[in-house]
């Protein structure tokens, strides 16, 4: 379509800013210097002529704008060209060309640093060698400024951590000790308590000083005559099936030890004693007799009466094993499940979430039984277990003390020399005197330790009663060692030197003794060197060590022995009645010294018997002085207990004492096997 052009007035030209611009601008490109004249317009102009330009000039800026609007719309319609353009394609990469940058680029750096080197290095080196000291004098102190401060940083870093203890891992403990039962209705090792404290706890406990306290009990009395014992339960104490423990769970218990058909291992000692539940926290113990010791009973673990009732002898051992149903534990863990391989069986105990002392810190704890001594230490150095127990002193060199912890643990229990007081030769009093002046007690207690270890010597024992126990008593003491005074004593028992013969004769009775001692213990080798003293005094003695399976029946029960070196337990209170009783000389009483005497029985009765402090102490320092006048065995020692570990396992602590082996289980909810660094706080 035709495009008209618009006519616009002259006027309107010199009121725009942009054909002012226009003029200006065609004076500024005049040369330089020169002057432009305006030409004066004549007055004599006539309007013909005036109206004459104005047509032209109108028709000229018509014709311009007609040119842009045309040219304007052909744009418009015209495309652009720039984007009709092919894309080009990219040139294929070509590494060598990428290579020959970089290495240029390589060659230029490395001629500038060649370059700057020479210039402020090497040039200047003579300058260097002239300020030589002064240069190595600040290097050094810079370098003593940056070690002391790293050495700052580090020292107040280790004041302000500390190694801590981490919860979670597990805890297993191997040991030689047997274990086939968890039932402390069964349990006859120590291992076997142990592992049946870890589910069943019992109404009163040992502490770190070998106390008694309370556990599941919250107190527990007795009347003035003794014979009457009362122990309230703690009202917090829930099995972990969710039921609470009540006084008819003990009672319960209680039934069962003395039950014949169960067979239980502390029937003997609850045949006499009534026990009834007055109240769903409160049992009432009654005795035929006083009994100031009746408390040191109320260890024994505690069943559930509304998971066992009903059940069969046969069913109960079955019980203890069963892994798909647990018996319900008040202990800090609960039985999981054994694993019987060949030679060896582990048992897995889970934490008790739901312990009323607080979950345990560990996320298993396991036993793992071997079969000899070098299996249990092997075994910890395979790393099968991370602790063992039951090991010899003669066993403590073979540990790196960096690596691993020795534990050496006090116990209550006490090693003698117990005289068969029946035998041919040993019934005869000056026998046995003689034999105890003749043994230098000291001497084998300083080889019972000779290791490198840096341990304790065992605590020496001179009465029947575990010391700590009564100060008065800890006073007494048997006679020093005597060799000559041995011999005289000898002499006059009729037990004199013979020409031709190494041993003392009586007639034509040889001086020969037989020494019998259990296999694989701590105490077995004190039974040679106590052979071997006595052989200076012309006495044949002979050692045999028995295996532990078969002592009971063929040598503990018949007395089939002169001396027997033997572990007794003496426990936290001083009543020796079971091993000192005349009423205990039998087969399957434990006096197994034969040992019998009407001053000691008439004071070991009224001491147990007395509630009166006092006259309870009086009466025991009285049996003691009879003790030591009779000589029915040698008090040696007491013997240490010895647990190793990793380096990492946090449990018991050397130092600590134990009432038994069976208790060192104590407090194993808050043990660890781990640690971790932590910081300090104020």
């Amino acid at each position: 379509m035709d495009i008209k052009p618009r006519v616009s007035s002259p006027k309107s030209d010199s009121s725009r800013p942009d054909v002012a611009r226009k003029k200006t601008a065609i004076l500024d490109v005049q040369k330089p210097g020169s002057i432009i004249k305006a030409k004066p317009i004549a007055n004599d102009i006539t309007p013909a002529v005036k109206a004459k330009a104005k047509s032209t000039s109108t028709q000229t800026i018509a014709t311009n704008k007609t040119k842009q609007s045309a040219t304007v719309a052909q744009s418009a319609v015209k495309p652009n060209n720039d984007t009709l353009k092919p894309i080009k394609k990219r040139a294929p990469f070509k590494p060598e060309k990428l290579f020959r940058k970089v290495r240029r680029q390589l060659d230029k750096t490395t001629n500038a640093v060649v370059k700057h080197g020479r210039k402020f290095i090497l040039d200047r080196w003579e300058n260097i060698r002239l300020y030589r000291r002064s240069v190595i004098s600040w290097l050094l102190l810079i370098l003593v400024l940056i070690t002391g401060s790293f050495a700052q940083t580090v020292y107040y870093g280790n004041l302000n951590t500390t190694i801590a203890s981490a919860a979670g891992g597990t805890y297993i403990e191997g040991t030689t000790d047997k274990l086939s039962t968890i039932s402390p209705l069964h349990a006859t090792t120590d291992t076997e308590r142990a592992a049946s404290q870890l589910v069943f706890l019992g109404l009163l406990s040992y502490d770190n000083a070998n106390k008694l306290h309370a556990e599941l009990a919250d107190s527990w009395s007795c009347d003035d005559t003794g014979k009457i014992w009362t122990v309230n339960l703690r009202p917090d104490v829930y099995w972990t099936d969710g039921q609470q423990l009540t006084a008819n769970d003990v009672v319960f218990t209680v039934n069962l030890m003395k039950d014949s058909t169960v067979n239980s291992t502390l029937a003997s000692s609850w045949k006499n004693i009534s026990t009834t539940a007055v109240n769903d926290t409160t049992v009432r113990f009654e005795l035929q007799t006083a009994l100031m010791s009746f408390d040191t009973s109320l260890t024994f673990g505690v069943l559930p009466k509304h998971s066992l009732e009903g059940k069969s002898s046969l069913e109960l051992a079955s019980l203890f094993s069963q892994t798909d149903n647990p018996i319900p534990s008040t202990g800090p863990f609960i039985f999981d499940h054994t694993e019987e391989l060949s030679g060896y069986s582990i048992w897995h105990f889970r934490p008790n979430d739901s312990f009323y002392g607080g979950k345990p810190k560990l996320d298993e704890l396991a036993i793992r039984t071997y079969n000899s001594s070098d299996d249990l230490i092997n075994g910890l150095f395979r790393g099968e277990v991370n602790a063992i127990s039951n090991i010899t002193a003669d066993d403590l060199e073979k540990f790196d003390n960096d690596k691993y912890k020795i534990l050496q643990l006090k116990t209550s229990g006490g090693i003698f020399a117990l005289f068969n007081n029946d035998g041919t030769i040993t019934s005869d009093r000056r026998v046995r005197t003689a034999l105890r002046h003749g043994l230098d007690r000291q001497a084998i207690i300083d080889k019972i330790l000779d290791t490198n270890n840096n341990l304790s010597s065992p605590v020496k024992l001179e009465t029947p009663i575990a010391t700590g126990v009564y100060e008065s008593i800890d006073k007494l003491k048997q006679p020093d060692y005597n060799l000559d005074e041995a011999a005289k004593e000898l002499d006059n028992a009729g037990w004199v030197k013979v020409n031709g013969s190494d041993y003392r004769m009586k007639g034509d009775q040889e001086l020969s003794l037989n020494i019998v001692t259990i296999s694989g213990t701590s105490y077995a080798k004190v039974a040679d060197m106590i052979a071997e003293q006595w052989q200076k005094l012309g006495v044949n003695a002979k050692v045999q060590a028995v295996d532990p399976n078969q002592a009971q029946q063929l040598y503990l029960m018949p007395r089939n022995y002169d001396v027997l070196v033997y572990q007794m337990h003496l426990g936290a209170d001083p009543d020796m009645y079971a091993y000192w009783s005349s009423t205990q000389a039998e087969q399957t009483g434990l006096n197994l010294a034969n040992y019998r005497s009407t001053r000691a029985d008439l004071a070991l009765t009224n001491a147990r018997s007395n509630s009166n402090a006092e006259a309870r102490e009086a009466r025991y320092n009285a049996f003691v002085n009879q003790w030591l006048n009779d000589v029915p065995a040698i008090a040696l020692y007491q013997p240490s207990f010895f647990i190793v570990t990793d380096s990492n396992v946090d449990s018991l602590h050397s130092g600590d004492s134990l009432i038994d082996a069976s208790s060192r289980f104590r407090e194993v909810h808050s043990w660890t096997v781990g640690s971790r660094q932590v910081m300090n706080t104020p």
